[in-house]
């Protein structure tokens, strides 16, 4: 039984040498991205509408007529230049359609990529050389980081900022060298090559390498446990090294296949969800009220006009220090929470309602929201009929942020745990990387021992056969 383990944990080890050594080095990158190519921090100060400015202005329901915009899903404010205007974001069919209505007379004229080009020098203090609108993940911007559309900004320094003006919020800031280091680390680390996200040609090869690594650490693990006893040995030896290495990191192995093949198997299953765009339909002809006196009653800093059963309605946003508070208003204050606006959400865009099992509003990333889902604040909700599942809706847009399940909780733990290792995460990331990187490298040399023993070996026996086939030989012709 034990010889047959390490003859196939030998056989499997071989055939998977090349791609779980590519797997392993290549595992590298992404520490490197984060101690040697992270970009500096750049804060997205939130956008607030000082009363004193809006002593006269075009209400939003003329500003609209005057416009002919008579149906869209997000207003708010915005300042550009020392003016104000709303922020209208009309759906079409296949497109979306960002408009800057002034609130003064002014000869300043307003596009979306320009408010973002705007927003992005304001931010990092840097000239823009370029700015594309970014409609698709890829490589360079890839799903990881949730939100689209975005536009990249092309910074004087070099870098690359991520401006989503919906949110007014930068996603990402990149460095040239970070953004080569993550197309590699796609490439040979999850092979982008092979195919999209969800492509069968890419799943399918990666999913049968990974049990087999699996397979490997396993037969590995149980068999030189069982035999220590016999194979363990004072002298130090490439075999001795290979076995009592692999001994040390087969559990580390286990974690790494175990959890990379839970994460390809959620693959399989496309979470549709995040392709969702808000409905939030209004129309122009039901604005009863004017939001910015709203805001002004609410003493808030900005305001998004919202619709919830048919009633449209400004949520006043207020900003207190890293946090936003909303409040519920038309005319007056009005009973409407967070929670009526997520529940109103998830019933029109996924059709789930019922009785109210879980209701929290998120602030930050935490166990039950990780920063992997990138929008805040959320309102989390699960309800008795499904308590297993918790959404999260980003309360000022309007998005899905996250579904997550008993499967999901589970990915993300396995994932986060034995992958990624955040249980080191109290001892810094700097040393937790460090021990990733010593594991990665660790498993590269156990690797290479078992590939130098079994080459070695063979060798030896094909030398053994030569010399006993010659003596053969010359015992026959001395016959």
């Amino acid at each position: 039984m034990l010889k047959t383990l390490l003859i196939w944990h030998k056989r499997i080890a071989l055939w998977c040498l090349i791609p779980f050594t590519i797997w392993a080095l290549s595992g590298l990158l992404h520490p490197a991205m984060n101690h040697f190519a992270k970009a500096p921090r750049i804060k997205s100060n939130p956008i607030i509408a000082e009363k004193n400015d809006l002593q006269t202005y075009t209400n939003i329901y003329k500003a609209l007529i005057q416009n002919d915009i008579s149906n869209f899903s997000h207003a708010s404010l915005i300042k550009y230049k020392q003016q104000y205007f709303y922020q209208v974001r009309e759906q079409l069919l296949n497109d979306i359609k960002v408009h800057y209505l002034p609130l003064k007379n002014t000869h300043l004229r307003l596009t979306d990529i320009e408010y973002a080009k705007y927003l992005a020098q304001h931010w990092s203090k840097q000239n823009i050389q370029s700015a594309q609108l970014i409609t698709q993940f890829s490589s360079a911007y890839p799903e990881i980081n949730r939100i689209l559309p975005v536009y990249r900004m092309q910074l004087s320094n070099g870098n690359k900022l991520y401006v989503d003006t919906l949110g007014k919020r930068i996603v990402a800031h990149n460095t040239p060298l970070r953004e080569s280091l993550a197309y590699w680390f796609k490439q040979l680390h999850t092979w982008q090559f092979a195919g999209d996200r969800h492509s069968l040609w890419r799943l399918i090869p990666m999913l049968i390498v990974c049990i087999a690594l699996l397979i490997v650490a396993l037969f590995g693990l149980l068999a030189y446990t069982l035999l220590w006893s016999k194979v363990k040995s004072k002298k130090k030896s490439v075999r001795s090294l290979h076995r009592s290495t692999g001994l040390i990191l087969s559990v580390s192995m286990l974690g790494f296949a175990s959890s990379s093949t839970h994460i390809l198997i959620d693959k399989f299953f496309v979470q549709e969800f995040r392709a969702l765009l808000p409905k939030n339909n209004i129309n122009t002809h039901d604005i009863n009220h004017d939001p910015i006196k709203a805001m002004r009653s609410e003493n808030g800093d900005n305001f998004q006009l919202i619709n919830i059963n048919g009633e449209i309605i400004s949520q006043i946003v207020k900003f207190e220090k890293d946090k936003m508070s909303f409040s519920y208003w038309q005319e007056k204050e009005t009973a409407f929470t967070n929670t009526h606006f997520a529940r109103d959400i998830l019933l029109e865009q996924l059709e789930v309602s019922g009785q109210l099992n879980h209701n929290e509003k998120i602030d930050k990333f935490g166990a039950t929201y990780g920063f992997v889902n990138k929008r805040l604040p959320v309102q989390q909700l699960s309800f008795e009929h499904s308590s297993e599942v918790l959404y999260s809706v980003e309360i000022h847009t309007g998005y899905i942020a996250a579904i997550d399940d008993n499967w999901q909780k589970a990915r993300s733990w396995h994932f986060g745990y034995l992958h990624k290792y955040h249980f080191l995460n109290p001892l810094g990331k700097g040393l937790r990387d460090s021990i990733i990187a010593l594991i990665c490298l660790g498993l590269v040399f156990v690797a290479s021992t078992g590939t130098y023993m079994y080459f070695s070996t063979t060798l030896r026996r094909r030398r053994a056969k030569q010399q006993r086939n010659l003596k053969n030989n010359e015992l026959l012709e001395n016959n």
